[in-house]
């Protein structure tokens, strides 16, 4: 069976139409679907028919969306995205040597906020440090924060005293690319930003494919069977970045065809060997 793709309404704009476009130049179903049509026991009508509720789909939007699948739909694949896995606390132990971050800390945030002088003794550049959450669900944007603004830039995770962050000195970037890889495979490349701003281009340098490709060969560990990898360039040699889930990730100018046609064959296989 070929799956069904379902793209969240509302997220990329007109954006999503290449990607919808290709889906269905491949000759599957591909719809727009907004979270809300998700809840629990719901019915997702497609084409005018309610689609089958152990049927082969592909989810693609934000986290929340792709989490709805996961947790409220038997479909298979359903959504490529699990958050255990694409916790910094987790996937750091496998890439560490890789990381842009190579001295970090990790701790909940409300204890980073208690600890603030404490970190930027250890990790503040200027008066900043860069903070994310170390999930999937990012509750504030990863970004660097000035000593003054820190306990504010963390206040969300007093909602959750147990949510985590990553703490680490800021580091200076160029280019940043998104990766796709499947297994032990880079399938796709885009350049989406330069010097921290949006700046989005087809495809990567070689050696950035190369940087990816001998990652993926020396770490045998995979967060998914489809994912994706952020890489940048900084201090004269590229880095990861991080890892993020391919049903919550945007492709930016990714090869659609290559991207379309091995996440397609991967879902099939999957509801297949069910």
């Amino acid at each position: 069976m070929r799956p069904v793709w379902l793209i969240e309404a509302g997220v990329y704009g007109a954006e999503t139409e290449p990607l919808l476009a290709e889906i269905r130049r491949q000759g599957m179903v591909a719809d727009v679907v907004p979270y809300q049509a998700l809840k629990k026991g719901a019915e997702v009508i497609i084409d005018g028919r309610p689609l089958d509720s152990t049927g082969c789909v592909i989810g693609y939007g934000t986290y929340p969306f792709a989490r709805q699948i996961q947790l409220h739909h038997r479909w298979v694949p359903g959504a490529w995205c699990q958050p255990e896995n694409l916790d910094c606390a987790a996937y750091y132990a496998y890439f560490g040597k890789f990381l842009l971050n190579q001295n970090y800390v990790i701790m909940p945030g409300v204890e980073a906020i208690r600890q603030r002088d404490w970190l930027f003794s250890m990790f503040g550049r200027d008066d900043m440090v860069f903070a994310r959450p170390t999930g999937c669900h990012k509750l504030f944007v990863g970004r660097r924060i000035t000593s003054e603004s820190f306990a504010g830039a963390l206040a969300p995770t007093r909602y959750d005293p147990t949510t985590r962050v990553v703490v680490a000195a800021p580091k200076p970037m160029g280019r940043e690319w998104r990766i796709v890889a499947v297994g032990d495979r880079v399938i796709a490349a885009s350049q989406y930003a330069e010097g921290g701003a949006r700046a989005i281009l087809p495809g990567s340098p070689e050696e950035v494919r190369e940087f990816a490709s001998a990652m993926l060969a020396e770490v045998r560990w995979r967060p998914d069977p489809i994912f994706m990898l952020d890489v940048c360039e900084s201090g004269g040699r590229l880095w990861l970045v991080e890892l993020n889930s391919f049903s919550s990730s945007w492709l930016y100018q990714c090869d659609l065809t290559a991207v379309v046609v091995e996440a397609s064959e991967l879902a099939s296989r999957a509801w297949r060997t069910l």
